[in-house]
């Protein structure tokens, strides 16, 4: 952190500190964007804390807090997360990023700590080697790694973090930390390596939604909140987003071919990535625990099966473009998106909500979460992506500083869910990137529904199971229940020796 910088958190954390920003800081803010009533949440958190801190008395003696963060944006309409861990440069009048900074400049001063933050710009394909030399040479640098789930998860088997259990500050089973997404993402059920919470933020920002144009639904079958109704009654499936996307495709320049220009019920930049949420949405169940914790692979079932088929049938509806239409395209498909010729679009998270592309369109937007496979389906399921971010304790840390670290997410983590958490996900997302009053009930069904995440984060280390065999016959209609036939030996091989090496690092 450069000087000037740490000047002014100092001088800024002084005057937090001395009770005239606290209680009215970010009024004025909260009033632009709609609303400056805090969350039921934050109330009962800030209550607790006021009645006795446990941190009232740490002092580190300006220790620094040394954090590996990403400034890279993971698509064409989400930017980077950093902006609420490392917040901005200075104060720039964006009420969540600006909190960010405050929050930084308060627990700096309560604990007496430096804060340093060193930005890596390495896509997914990119972080892990990074990583991985860092530790293979022993370096000293950092406290805390903060990257993408797909580079990372891997390392976890080769040794190369500190379980955050042994951290003695951290209460996991507090709100603001994603506990269950958590437990799901664990190789070994009771362990902690990877966490996400209020202040590693990226899992809700990439919490997956699907994007809508309201005024050509309203065109297309008469009322353009009716798939909110339809979401709200539990009747949004995928037979039923089968059925309204087929109703929207017409062949605007009529040669007789789907292209580009036509107007489309749903479209997608290419085939893959776009398909992960599907992939997870389904609730198809991957893995079972064994009594030991670890994962049991238990795909070979019906649901599976059915989840390949409905994939398929959408994939390749009449009303459907994907790739011959798209390749690999994100902009493209949000310009044909943001020109009218689109109902639906996938691959959008919460984070997109902020992007110009979605904030600019002349037409009304709306948000829905991915639908279920069928009814039998209870609730629906919100997939992070494979490359949201999350957080590990590198083991080059000397050891002692585990404690250390601890209080400091701990702190950092409880103070976000105060004074960060309402105005990005209260205000902005669903006041100032929002048009309307029932994307808020959206975004609350989209944010509760994070889960069956362990695919998400494993998929590449078992044999990239995901891609090479379920998207795969979803894509073809190959017969499921065939490839996994001779596929099976070959993902428990990799799963038993994923689980020795696993065990030896970890628990030899």
């Amino acid at each position: 952190m450069n000087s000037v910088k740490r000047l002014f958190l100092v001088l800024l954390a002084a005057i937090l500190c001395s009770g005239s920003i606290v209680g009215c800081a970010s009024t004025e803010e909260n009033a632009e964007a709609g609303d400056t009533t805090p969350t039921a949440a934050a109330e009962e958190t800030e209550a607790e804390t006021e009645e006795i801190d446990p941190f009232a008395d740490f002092d580190y003696n300006g220790q620094s807090f040394r954090v590996y963060t990403s400034a890279n944006n993971a698509s064409a309409t989400l930017v980077s997360s950093n902006f609420l861990i490392e917040g901005p440069e200075e104060l720039t009048g964006e009420a969540a990023g600006d909190a960010a900074l405050e929050r930084n400049a308060a627990v700096s001063e309560m604990l007496n700590i430096n804060m340093e933050f060193t930005q890596v710009n390495f896509g997914y394909d990119g972080v892990q080697n990074d990583v991985r030399t860092y530790i293979m040479a022993g370096a000293d640098s950092y406290d805390l790694i903060i990257n993408d789930l797909y580079g990372l998860t891997g390392l976890t088997v080769e040794g190369m973090f500190y379980s955050a259990d042994r951290g003695e500050y951290f209460d996991f089973t507090q709100p603001y930390w994603y506990g269950d997404f958590m437990k799901d993402i664990a190789f070994k059920e009771g362990d902690t390596f990877m966490m996400a919470g209020d202040f590693i933020i990226d899992t809700l920002r990439t919490g997956h939604c699907l994007v809508y144009n309201k005024n050509l639904y309203t065109d297309l079958y008469g009322n353009g909140d009716e798939l909110y109704e339809i979401v709200l009654n539990g009747e949004w499936t995928m037979d039923k987003m089968i059925e309204v996307v087929g109703g929207a495709y017409l062949d605007l320049d009529g040669n007789g071919q789907k292209n580009v220009g036509d107007m489309l019920g749903f479209a997608v930049f290419q085939d893959w990535g776009p398909c992960i949420p599907f992939l997870i949405t389904n609730g198809a169940q991957y893995v079972t625990r064994g009594e030991d914790g670890y994962p049991v692979i238990a795909m070979n079932n019906e649901r599976t099966i059915l989840m390949c088929d409905k994939i398929y049938d959408l994939w390749n509806n009449q009303g459907t473009g994907a790739l011959s239409l798209w390749h690999d395209d994100q902009t493209g498909l949000l310009n044909q998106f943001s020109a009218g010729n689109i109902l639906i679009i996938g691959y959008q998270q919460l984070g997109s909500l902020e992007s110009d592309a979605l904030r600019s369109s002349e037409y009304e937007i709306g948000i829905i979460p991915y639908p279920k496979l069928d009814e039998l389906q209870e609730n629906y399921i919100t997939s992070a992506h494979d490359t949201s971010e999350i957080g590990l304790i590198p083991v080059t840390m000397p050891e002692t500083n585990i404690s250390f670290v601890s209080a400091c997410l701990e702190v950092l983590s409880r103070e976000s869910h105060k004074n960060v958490l309402p105005l990005y996900y209260e205000n902005s997302l669903k006041v100032k990137y929002t048009r309307d009053n029932q994307s808020a009930q959206m975004i609350d069904i989209i944010h509760d529904g994070l889960g069956n995440s362990f695919a998400l984060a494993w998929h590449q280390p078992i044999n990239t199971f995901l891609q090479s065999l379920i998207h795969s016959a979803a894509m073809t209609k190959d017969s499921f229940a065939s490839k996994y036939a001779t596929t099976e030996k070959v993902l428990n091989k990799t799963l038993e020796k994923l689980i020795e090496n696993y065990n030896s690092n970890n628990h030899g």
